[in-house]
């Protein structure tokens, strides 16, 4: 688990690689929940930039991989590779 440290204007870098995990970017806002053991950040407006980035990411490699299928066959592909980002994001979601 990564650590960081709080500096002395209360400010804390995120590791690079939850940036990346969450894909977020300076000026993204971020709810800051206190877990009664804990403090979680929730992206605000990132999750929606998140959702329509990721979506158009995978239907491009599967595109990718599937030029030569017949357009249900690619159909059930990116319909499959919706519903696992959608789970993962309940996942993300109820952590």
């Amino acid at each position: 688990m990564p650590q960081v440290k709080v500096r002395s204007d209360g400010q804390v870098k995120i590791p690079p690689s939850i940036l990346s995990k969450y894909r977020l970017q300076a000026g993204d806002v971020l709810d800051v929940c206190d877990a009664g053991n804990g403090i979680v950040f929730i992206p605000k407006n990132g999750q929606q930039k998140l959702t329509k980035e990721y979506f158009f990411e995978i239907v491009e490699k599967i595109w990718a991989r599937n030029r030569n299928i017949d357009s249900k066959a690619l159909d059930r592909v990116i319909n499959r590779a919706v519903r696992k980002v959608r789970a993962e994001e309940r996942k993300t979601l109820s952590r």
